[in-house]
Protein backbone atom coordinates (compact mmCIF):
# COMPACT_ATOMS: atom_id res chain seq x y z
CA UNK A 1 0.00 0.00 0.00
CA UNK A 2 1.31 3.44 -0.94
CA UNK A 3 2.11 5.55 2.12
CA UNK A 4 0.35 8.91 2.22
CA UNK A 5 2.79 11.68 3.14
CA UNK A 6 1.86 13.82 6.10
CA UNK A 7 1.01 17.41 5.32
CA UNK A 8 3.16 20.07 7.03
CA UNK A 9 1.43 21.65 10.02
CA UNK A 10 1.49 25.44 9.76
CA UNK A 11 0.29 27.96 12.34
CA UNK A 12 -1.03 31.36 11.21
CA UNK A 13 -0.52 33.85 14.04
CA UNK A 14 -1.47 37.08 12.24
CA UNK A 15 -3.93 39.62 13.59
CA UNK A 16 -7.26 40.12 11.84
CA UNK A 17 -8.06 43.29 13.81
CA UNK A 18 -6.43 45.63 11.26
CA UNK A 19 -6.39 45.86 7.49
CA UNK A 20 -2.66 45.10 7.20
CA UNK A 21 -2.97 41.76 8.98
CA UNK A 22 -6.15 40.87 7.07
CA UNK A 23 -4.37 41.63 3.81
CA UNK A 24 -1.50 39.33 4.78
CA UNK A 25 -3.96 36.56 5.65
CA UNK A 26 -5.70 36.99 2.30
CA UNK A 27 -2.32 36.65 0.56
CA UNK A 28 -1.59 33.42 2.42
CA UNK A 29 -5.07 32.18 1.48
CA UNK A 30 -4.40 33.08 -2.15
CA UNK A 31 -1.28 30.95 -2.12
CA UNK A 32 -3.05 28.05 -0.44
CA UNK A 33 -5.91 28.13 -2.96
CA UNK A 34 -3.36 27.43 -5.68
CA UNK A 35 -1.38 24.78 -3.78
CA UNK A 36 -3.42 23.38 -0.85
CA UNK A 37 -0.60 21.41 0.71
CA UNK A 38 -0.63 22.34 4.40
CA UNK A 39 -2.60 21.45 7.49
CA UNK A 40 -3.34 25.02 8.64
CA UNK A 41 -4.09 26.24 12.17
CA UNK A 42 -5.42 29.80 12.37
CA UNK A 43 -6.00 31.69 15.60
CA UNK A 44 -8.13 34.86 15.59
CA UNK A 45 -6.14 37.56 17.38
CA UNK A 46 -5.56 41.25 17.75
CA UNK A 47 -2.25 43.01 17.24
CA UNK A 48 -0.20 42.68 20.42
CA UNK A 49 -1.98 39.65 21.86
CA UNK A 50 0.35 37.12 23.50
CA UNK A 51 0.73 33.54 22.36
CA UNK A 52 -1.86 31.44 24.26
CA UNK A 53 -0.34 29.22 26.93
CA UNK A 54 -2.16 26.22 25.42
CA UNK A 55 0.06 26.44 22.32
CA UNK A 56 3.36 26.38 24.17
CA UNK A 57 5.04 23.01 23.87
CA UNK A 58 3.41 22.26 20.51
CA UNK A 59 5.80 22.04 17.56
CA UNK A 60 4.64 23.20 14.12
CA UNK A 61 6.54 22.67 10.91
CA UNK A 62 6.16 26.36 10.17
CA UNK A 63 4.66 29.53 11.63
CA UNK A 64 3.57 32.64 9.72
CA UNK A 65 3.21 35.44 12.23
CA UNK A 66 3.32 39.17 12.98
CA UNK A 67 5.10 39.65 16.29
CA UNK A 68 4.42 43.06 17.85
CA UNK A 69 6.78 42.68 20.80
CA UNK A 70 9.86 40.74 21.82
CA UNK A 71 8.11 38.40 24.25
CA UNK A 72 5.67 37.29 21.53
CA UNK A 73 8.54 36.85 19.07
CA UNK A 74 10.45 34.62 21.51
CA UNK A 75 7.36 32.50 22.11
CA UNK A 76 6.73 32.11 18.38
CA UNK A 77 10.35 31.02 17.87
CA UNK A 78 9.66 28.05 20.14
CA UNK A 79 6.60 26.96 18.15
CA UNK A 80 7.96 26.40 14.66
CA UNK A 81 10.95 24.84 12.93
CA UNK A 82 10.67 27.72 10.46
CA UNK A 83 9.13 31.13 11.20
CA UNK A 84 8.05 33.68 8.60
CA UNK A 85 7.55 37.05 10.32
CA UNK A 86 5.45 39.57 8.38
CA UNK A 87 5.92 42.41 10.87
CA UNK A 88 9.65 42.96 10.37
CA UNK A 89 10.60 44.05 13.90
CA UNK A 90 12.00 40.85 15.40
CA UNK A 91 14.07 38.46 13.34
CA UNK A 92 13.21 34.81 14.01
CA UNK A 93 16.02 32.46 14.96
CA UNK A 94 15.38 30.38 11.86
CA UNK A 95 13.33 31.88 9.07
CA UNK A 96 12.56 35.08 7.19
CA UNK A 97 11.15 38.53 7.88
CA UNK A 98 9.13 40.26 5.16
CA UNK A 99 8.07 43.88 5.58
CA UNK A 100 6.88 46.92 3.64
CA UNK A 101 9.82 48.94 2.31
CA UNK A 102 10.08 52.07 4.48
CA UNK A 103 12.15 54.05 2.01
CA UNK A 104 9.73 53.32 -0.81
CA UNK A 105 6.89 54.57 1.41
CA UNK A 106 8.75 57.81 2.08
CA UNK A 107 9.64 58.26 -1.60
CA UNK A 108 6.02 57.69 -2.58
CA UNK A 109 4.90 60.30 -0.03
CA UNK A 110 7.42 62.88 -1.27
CA UNK A 111 6.52 62.32 -4.94
CA UNK A 112 2.83 62.56 -4.10
CA UNK A 113 3.14 65.84 -2.18
CA UNK A 114 5.54 67.43 -4.66
CA UNK A 115 3.09 66.67 -7.48
CA UNK A 116 0.51 68.63 -5.49
CA UNK A 117 2.77 71.63 -5.19
CA UNK A 118 3.99 71.28 -1.59
CA UNK A 119 7.46 72.63 -0.86
CA UNK A 120 7.40 71.80 2.85
CA UNK A 121 6.91 68.19 4.01
CA UNK A 122 7.02 67.25 7.69
CA UNK A 123 7.02 63.84 9.36
CA UNK A 124 5.13 62.73 12.46
CA UNK A 125 5.72 59.39 14.14
CA UNK A 126 6.36 57.55 17.40
CA UNK A 127 9.74 57.53 19.11
CA UNK A 128 11.06 54.02 19.64
CA UNK A 129 8.81 52.32 17.06
CA UNK A 130 11.03 50.73 14.42
CA UNK A 131 8.97 51.25 11.27
CA UNK A 132 8.19 54.82 12.31
CA UNK A 133 11.86 55.61 12.77
CA UNK A 134 12.77 54.06 9.41
CA UNK A 135 10.06 55.98 7.54
CA UNK A 136 10.99 59.24 9.26
CA UNK A 137 14.70 58.80 8.53
CA UNK A 138 13.96 58.08 4.88
CA UNK A 139 11.63 61.05 4.47
CA UNK A 140 14.09 63.53 5.99
CA UNK A 141 16.92 62.17 3.85
CA UNK A 142 14.89 62.32 0.62
CA UNK A 143 13.67 65.85 1.37
CA UNK A 144 17.19 67.09 2.14
CA UNK A 145 18.56 65.51 -1.03
CA UNK A 146 15.91 67.32 -3.09
CA UNK A 147 16.03 70.71 -1.37
CA UNK A 148 12.59 70.31 0.23
CA UNK A 149 12.02 72.01 3.57
CA UNK A 150 11.28 69.41 6.23
CA UNK A 151 10.83 68.93 9.97
CA UNK A 152 10.20 65.92 12.16
CA UNK A 153 8.27 65.10 15.32
CA UNK A 154 8.61 61.77 17.10
CA UNK A 155 5.97 61.59 19.82
CA UNK A 156 7.27 60.20 23.12
CA UNK A 157 5.39 58.29 25.76
CA UNK A 158 4.15 60.33 28.68
CA UNK A 159 5.75 59.47 32.03
CA UNK A 160 2.53 58.14 33.45
CA UNK A 161 2.39 55.43 30.76
CA UNK A 162 5.90 54.18 31.47
CA UNK A 163 4.89 51.70 34.19
CA UNK A 164 2.25 49.01 34.35
CA UNK A 165 1.24 49.68 30.74
CA UNK A 166 -1.32 47.11 29.50
CA UNK A 167 0.04 47.30 25.92
CA UNK A 168 3.41 47.09 24.22
CA UNK A 169 4.88 48.30 20.95
CA UNK A 170 3.06 50.64 18.59
CA UNK A 171 -0.29 50.07 20.34
CA UNK A 172 1.04 51.69 23.48
CA UNK A 173 2.31 54.72 21.57
CA UNK A 174 -0.96 55.07 19.67
CA UNK A 175 -3.01 54.97 22.86
CA UNK A 176 -0.75 57.54 24.51
CA UNK A 177 -0.94 59.96 21.57
CA UNK A 178 -4.71 59.53 21.42
CA UNK A 179 -4.98 61.07 24.88
CA UNK A 180 -1.96 63.39 25.12
CA UNK A 181 -2.27 65.89 22.24
CA UNK A 182 -0.40 68.92 23.62
CA UNK A 183 3.00 68.23 22.01
CA UNK A 184 1.40 67.57 18.63
CA UNK A 185 -0.66 70.78 18.74
CA UNK A 186 2.38 72.88 19.70
CA UNK A 187 4.40 71.32 16.89
CA UNK A 188 1.69 72.00 14.31
CA UNK A 189 1.43 75.63 15.44
CA UNK A 190 5.12 76.12 14.59
CA UNK A 191 4.73 74.91 10.99
CA UNK A 192 4.83 77.31 8.07
CA UNK A 193 1.69 76.92 5.97
CA UNK A 194 0.81 75.37 3.64
CA UNK A 195 2.46 72.18 4.88
CA UNK A 196 2.17 68.49 4.10
CA UNK A 197 2.54 65.92 6.89
CA UNK A 198 3.55 62.31 6.30
CA UNK A 199 2.44 60.23 9.30
CA UNK A 200 4.07 56.91 10.15
CA UNK A 201 0.72 55.04 9.99
CA UNK A 202 -3.00 55.67 9.75
CA UNK A 203 -3.59 55.99 13.49
CA UNK A 204 -0.88 58.64 13.70
CA UNK A 205 -2.36 60.33 10.63
CA UNK A 206 -5.77 60.45 12.27
CA UNK A 207 -4.22 62.00 15.36
CA UNK A 208 -2.48 64.67 13.25
CA UNK A 209 -5.74 65.52 11.46
CA UNK A 210 -7.63 65.82 14.73
CA UNK A 211 -4.95 68.02 16.27
CA UNK A 212 -4.88 70.20 13.15
CA UNK A 213 -8.64 70.70 13.22
CA UNK A 214 -8.53 71.48 16.95
CA UNK A 215 -5.75 74.00 16.26
CA UNK A 216 -7.99 75.74 13.74
CA UNK A 217 -6.15 74.72 10.59
CA UNK A 218 -8.06 73.90 7.42
CA UNK A 219 -7.41 70.36 6.20
CA UNK A 220 -6.27 69.95 3.44
CA UNK A 221 -5.97 73.59 2.29
CA UNK A 222 -3.44 74.57 4.98
CA UNK A 223 -2.32 71.18 6.23
CA UNK A 224 -2.46 68.02 4.07
CA UNK A 225 -2.02 64.71 5.89
CA UNK A 226 -1.05 61.28 4.53
CA UNK A 227 -0.91 58.03 6.51
CA UNK A 228 0.26 54.48 5.78
CA UNK A 229 -1.67 51.17 5.77
CA UNK A 230 -4.91 52.31 4.05
CA UNK A 231 -7.02 50.84 6.84
CA UNK A 232 -10.43 51.90 5.56
CA UNK A 233 -12.06 51.89 8.99
CA UNK A 234 -9.42 54.19 10.49
CA UNK A 235 -9.24 56.41 7.39
CA UNK A 236 -13.01 56.83 7.07
CA UNK A 237 -13.44 57.52 10.80
CA UNK A 238 -11.02 60.42 10.46
CA UNK A 239 -12.71 63.79 9.96
CA UNK A 240 -11.98 64.72 7.22
CA UNK A 241 -11.21 61.24 5.77
CA UNK A 242 -7.53 60.36 5.66
CA UNK A 243 -5.49 59.67 2.52
CA UNK A 244 -3.10 56.77 2.91
CA UNK A 245 -0.35 54.74 1.28
CA UNK A 246 -1.60 51.23 0.62
CA UNK A 247 1.00 48.54 1.40
CA UNK A 248 0.99 45.38 -0.67
CA UNK A 249 -0.08 43.26 2.30
CA UNK A 250 -1.62 40.63 0.02
CA UNK A 251 1.71 40.20 -1.76
CA UNK A 252 3.57 40.06 1.56
CA UNK A 253 1.32 37.21 2.73
CA UNK A 254 1.56 35.39 -0.61
CA UNK A 255 5.34 35.67 -0.75
CA UNK A 256 5.61 34.66 2.91
CA UNK A 257 3.68 31.47 2.20
CA UNK A 258 5.76 30.70 -0.88
CA UNK A 259 9.02 31.20 1.02
CA UNK A 260 7.86 28.94 3.86
CA UNK A 261 6.86 26.30 1.33
CA UNK A 262 10.32 26.46 -0.20
CA UNK A 263 11.99 26.14 3.21
CA UNK A 264 9.85 23.14 4.13
CA UNK A 265 10.61 21.52 0.79
CA UNK A 266 14.34 22.08 1.38
CA UNK A 267 14.13 20.16 4.65
CA UNK A 268 12.53 17.22 2.86
CA UNK A 269 15.19 17.32 0.15
CA UNK A 270 12.51 17.47 -2.53
CA UNK A 271 9.61 19.60 -3.63
CA UNK A 272 6.70 19.46 -1.22
CA UNK A 273 3.19 18.65 -2.32
CA UNK A 274 2.48 22.37 -2.61
CA UNK A 275 5.90 23.43 -3.89
CA UNK A 276 6.34 26.05 -6.55
CA UNK A 277 5.58 24.95 -10.07
CA UNK A 278 7.57 26.55 -12.87
CA UNK A 279 4.69 28.82 -13.90
CA UNK A 280 4.15 30.01 -10.33
CA UNK A 281 7.56 31.65 -10.19
CA UNK A 282 6.34 34.26 -12.65
CA UNK A 283 3.81 35.42 -10.04
CA UNK A 284 6.46 36.06 -7.41
CA UNK A 285 7.87 39.45 -6.51
CA UNK A 286 11.33 39.67 -8.17
CA UNK A 287 12.96 40.11 -4.75
CA UNK A 288 11.29 36.90 -3.57
CA UNK A 289 12.37 34.93 -6.62
CA UNK A 290 15.96 36.12 -6.12
CA UNK A 291 15.80 35.22 -2.44
CA UNK A 292 14.41 31.75 -3.09
CA UNK A 293 17.28 31.01 -5.44
CA UNK A 294 19.78 31.95 -2.70
CA UNK A 295 18.40 29.76 0.12
CA UNK A 296 20.68 26.83 0.98
CA UNK A 297 19.41 23.31 1.54
CA UNK A 298 18.66 24.12 5.14
CA UNK A 299 20.07 21.83 7.77
CA UNK A 300 21.53 24.84 9.59
CA UNK A 301 20.81 25.53 13.22
CA UNK A 302 20.01 29.16 12.49
CA UNK A 303 19.25 31.05 9.32
CA UNK A 304 17.41 34.34 8.88
CA UNK A 305 16.94 36.63 5.92
CA UNK A 306 15.14 39.96 5.61
CA UNK A 307 13.30 41.15 2.52
CA UNK A 308 11.04 44.12 1.82
CA UNK A 309 8.21 44.72 -0.63
CA UNK A 310 7.21 48.08 -2.08
CA UNK A 311 3.80 49.63 -1.29
CA UNK A 312 1.16 49.61 -4.01
CA UNK A 313 -0.17 53.16 -4.33
CA UNK A 314 -1.54 56.25 -2.60
CA UNK A 315 -5.30 56.22 -1.98
CA UNK A 316 -6.47 59.82 -2.06
CA UNK A 317 -9.20 60.96 0.29
CA UNK A 318 -10.15 64.42 1.49
CA UNK A 319 -7.12 65.02 3.75
CA UNK A 320 -4.79 65.57 0.75
CA UNK A 321 -7.24 66.43 -2.03
CA UNK A 322 -5.67 69.81 -2.77
CA UNK A 323 -2.85 71.47 -4.67
CA UNK A 324 -0.75 73.84 -2.57
CA UNK A 325 -0.16 77.19 -4.29
CA UNK A 326 0.13 80.76 -3.03
CA UNK A 327 -1.34 82.37 -6.17
CA UNK A 328 -5.11 83.04 -5.60
CA UNK A 329 -5.91 82.91 -9.34
CA UNK A 330 -4.02 79.66 -9.76
CA UNK A 331 -5.71 78.20 -6.67
CA UNK A 332 -9.12 79.07 -8.12
CA UNK A 333 -8.14 77.51 -11.47
CA UNK A 334 -7.03 74.31 -9.75
CA UNK A 335 -10.26 74.08 -7.79
CA UNK A 336 -12.27 74.64 -10.99
CA UNK A 337 -10.34 71.86 -12.75
CA UNK A 338 -10.84 69.50 -9.81
CA UNK A 339 -14.59 70.08 -9.89
CA UNK A 340 -15.17 70.20 -13.65
CA UNK A 341 -12.40 68.20 -15.37
CA UNK A 342 -14.66 65.21 -16.01
CA UNK A 343 -17.33 67.45 -17.52
CA UNK A 344 -15.21 68.00 -20.63
CA UNK A 345 -13.77 71.46 -19.92
CA UNK A 346 -10.82 72.87 -21.84
CA UNK A 347 -8.04 75.31 -21.00
CA UNK A 348 -10.06 78.24 -22.35
CA UNK A 349 -12.87 77.41 -19.89
CA UNK A 350 -10.38 77.55 -17.01
CA UNK A 351 -8.95 80.90 -18.17
CA UNK A 352 -12.45 82.32 -18.49
CA UNK A 353 -13.40 81.11 -15.00
CA UNK A 354 -10.51 82.96 -13.32
CA UNK A 355 -10.63 85.94 -15.70
CA UNK A 356 -6.99 85.87 -16.85
CA UNK A 357 -5.50 85.31 -20.28
CA UNK A 358 -4.68 81.83 -21.45
CA UNK A 359 -1.01 82.75 -21.85
CA UNK A 360 -0.85 84.02 -18.25
CA UNK A 361 -2.58 80.89 -17.00
CA UNK A 362 -0.12 78.68 -18.86
CA UNK A 363 2.86 80.62 -17.46
CA UNK A 364 1.61 80.46 -13.86
CA UNK A 365 0.90 76.73 -14.09
CA UNK A 366 4.39 76.01 -15.38
CA UNK A 367 5.99 78.28 -12.80
CA UNK A 368 4.19 76.73 -9.78
CA UNK A 369 3.41 73.15 -10.80
CA UNK A 370 5.82 72.48 -13.67
CA UNK A 371 2.96 71.33 -15.89
CA UNK A 372 0.35 72.89 -18.18
CA UNK A 373 -3.36 73.41 -17.44
CA UNK A 374 -4.11 70.75 -20.07
CA UNK A 375 -1.86 68.26 -18.26
CA UNK A 376 -3.59 69.05 -14.98
CA UNK A 377 -7.02 68.48 -16.52
CA UNK A 378 -5.88 65.12 -17.85
CA UNK A 379 -4.28 64.20 -14.51
CA UNK A 380 -7.58 64.78 -12.69
CA UNK A 381 -9.51 62.80 -15.31
CA UNK A 382 -7.14 59.85 -15.08
CA UNK A 383 -7.19 59.85 -11.28
CA UNK A 384 -10.97 59.60 -11.49
CA UNK A 385 -10.64 56.79 -14.05
CA UNK A 386 -8.31 54.89 -11.70
CA UNK A 387 -10.83 55.19 -8.87
CA UNK A 388 -13.62 53.87 -11.09
CA UNK A 389 -11.46 50.99 -12.31
CA UNK A 390 -10.71 49.86 -8.76
CA UNK A 391 -14.03 50.57 -7.05
CA UNK A 392 -16.58 49.59 -9.71
CA UNK A 393 -17.16 46.90 -12.33
CA UNK A 394 -17.94 49.47 -15.03
CA UNK A 395 -16.73 48.76 -18.55
CA UNK A 396 -14.20 51.01 -20.28
CA UNK A 397 -16.81 52.74 -22.46
CA UNK A 398 -18.79 53.80 -19.39
CA UNK A 399 -15.67 54.95 -17.52
CA UNK A 400 -14.54 56.89 -20.60
CA UNK A 401 -17.88 58.69 -20.80
CA UNK A 402 -17.70 59.52 -17.07
CA UNK A 403 -14.22 61.04 -17.42
CA UNK A 404 -14.74 63.11 -20.60
CA UNK A 405 -12.84 60.76 -22.93
CA UNK A 406 -16.06 59.93 -24.81
CA UNK A 407 -14.89 56.49 -26.01
CA UNK A 408 -12.74 53.69 -24.61
CA UNK A 409 -9.90 53.99 -27.19
CA UNK A 410 -9.30 57.62 -26.19
CA UNK A 411 -9.15 56.62 -22.51
CA UNK A 412 -6.80 53.72 -23.24
CA UNK A 413 -4.40 55.98 -25.16
CA UNK A 414 -4.29 58.61 -22.41
CA UNK A 415 -4.04 56.00 -19.66
CA UNK A 416 -1.16 54.17 -21.34
CA UNK A 417 0.65 57.47 -21.93
CA UNK A 418 0.53 58.33 -18.21
CA UNK A 419 0.96 54.92 -16.57
CA UNK A 420 2.66 52.75 -19.18
CA UNK A 421 -0.15 50.20 -19.01
CA UNK A 422 -3.72 49.79 -20.23
CA UNK A 423 -6.71 50.33 -17.91
CA UNK A 424 -7.40 46.57 -18.00
CA UNK A 425 -3.88 45.73 -16.83
CA UNK A 426 -4.09 48.41 -14.11
CA UNK A 427 -7.37 46.98 -12.84
CA UNK A 428 -6.02 43.43 -12.81
CA UNK A 429 -2.77 44.41 -11.09
CA UNK A 430 -4.16 46.71 -8.39
CA UNK A 431 -7.61 45.41 -7.62
CA UNK A 432 -8.15 42.71 -5.01
CA UNK A 433 -11.23 40.53 -5.27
Amino acid sequence: MKQVSKKPQVLLFVESSRAYGRGCLQGVAGYLRAHNGWDVFHLERGLGEAVPAELMGHQFDGVIARAENESTARAIDQLGRWVIDLRGSFAPRRGVTIDTDSRDCAQMAVDYFVERGFRRIAFCGYQGVDFSGARGDALVEICEQNGIETERLDLVLADKTAVNAPMEGVLRHEANAEIVETALVKWLQRQSLPCAVFACNDVCGRQVVRAAVNTGYRVPEQLAVLGVDNDEVICDLTNPPLSSIEPDAYRIGFEGASVLDHLLAGEDGAASSCGLAEGDREKLDPATAKFLASIPASKEESYCHRMTISPRRVVTRFSTDVLAVDDPDLSAAIEFIRDKACDGIGVSDVAKCVAISRATLERRFRGSLDRTPREEIERVRLERAKTLLLQTDYGLDRIASMTAYSKAPHLITAFRRQTGMTPAVFRKRHRRT
